[in-house]
């Protein structure tokens, strides 16, 4: 049987993502991998994580981080100025540049959400008001609190939302709240309708994959320090 795994925001951190792959025992293309955002950025090996999401044929959605790099990579193709907010961005900028012809159009068709009977996949969450039909691109890609705001702290997006029935939500982007796997409680059914996947591998976490198939939550520790910062 083919089976689905998600696995949380890699941030570069490809040893983790190699390791959590054996953990898994993922069967390259004989299952289907996919990938809740933010997969260069901050970490140490962006180029490997590029070549093994090529080598696993992984699908992904588009996460804050991807869509800085995106607007990044469309400036020095159109010849300006890229900017960097900071000096890690330039950093994997440069350790990418090898594959610029190929990862550059593959990143204009990433998508915001993966939409699909079975689940919802986005980077950091939807409008739980308006819903997923209203959701905007800074939504998609940066939505942590509800009501809106720059904090880290504060209500979730998903306190607000109403779970689907048949389906669960599938995320990540919220390292400082860590894994989230929320289940219900109704007439003995305890599946999960939501999912949140970044531990906060590349801030010294864990990195976490969820089997649809089989429910289950595998995780590799982290090789990064811990003394990074948020943001």
């Amino acid at each position: 049987m083919r089976r689905t795994i998600f696995i949380g925001d890699i941030h570069g951190c490809a040893s983790e993502f190699k390791e959590l792959l054996g953990a898994v025992d993922c069967r390259n293309t004989a299952d289907r991998v996919l990938i809740t955002g933010d997969l260069f950025s901050r970490g140490p090996e962006p180029l490997r994580v590029w070549e093994l999401i090529r080598e696993y044929s992984a699908e992904v959605v588009l996460g804050n981080h991807d869509d800085r790099l995106l607007r990044q990579l469309q400036a020095h193709s159109e010849g300006g100025k890229v900017a960097f907010l900071h000096a890690d961005q330039r950093d994997t900028f440069a350790a990418l540049e090898p594959v610029f012809d190929e990862l550059y159009p593959w990143l204009c068709e990433v998508q915001l959400c993966i939409d699909e009977e079975e689940f919802l996949l986005v980077h950091a969450g939807i409008d739980p008001v308006a819903g997923l039909a209203a959701t905007t691109r800074t939504q998609f890609t940066r939505i942590r609190t509800w009501p809106p705001s720059d904090k880290l702290e504060g209500p979730r997006w998903h306190d607000a939302v109403t779970p689907e029935p048949a389906r669960p939500f599938v995320f990540g982007h919220d390292a400082p709240a860590g894994l989230v796997v929320r289940r219900r409680d109704d007439d003995g059914d305890s599946s999960p309708w939501l999912v949140g996947l970044d531990s906060g591998c590349v801030y010294g976490g864990q990195l976490s994959a969820w089997l649809l198939e089989e429910d289950r939550i595998i995780q590799v520790e982290s090789r990064q320090s811990r003394n990074r910062t948020w943001w």
